[in-house]
């Protein structure tokens, strides 16, 4: 048998490998991010608050009722007529109450551009 390097390893007979080629440290580049620019303000589509509850009024539901069923107060009603923006949660509510009776699905809901709602609605 081959003399042993620690007298400790059991020599099987088989040939030791060679230690693997020392291979240079490489700085690791973090990947590339491509960031799309961020979308303006003015290209996204708001949903037209005042169109969803006027639809709802044409279908025979006064404010009051309208508010009544999606249990928010009437007064907060009227202020996203006037151009208010609702909660998430109050907002999904008047949704799907539109949803209900229009008929319609989520996709017909009534948009306009963020700053155009003030001059449509002034006239």
């Amino acid at each position: 048998m081959a003399e042993r390097a620690d007298q400790h390893q059991l020599d099987l007979g088989f040939a030791r490998p060679e230690p693997a080629a020392v291979r240079p440290m490489v700085a690791i580049r973090p990947p590339q991010v491509h960031h799309r620019p961020a979308a303006k303000l003015d290209e996204r589509k708001i949903i037209d608050w005042f169109q969803v509850i006027a639809m709802l009024s044409k279908a025979g539901y006064s404010v009051q009722s309208i508010s009544d069923v999606i249990r928010v107060p009437r007064t907060t009603l009227i202020g996203w007529r006037q151009g208010a923006e609702p909660r998430y949660s109050e907002g999904e509510s008047l949704i799907a109450f539109w949803i209900q009776i229009t008929g319609l699905g989520r996709d017909k809901l009534p948009t306009c551009e963020p700053g155009d709602w003030r001059s449509y609605h002034s006239k």
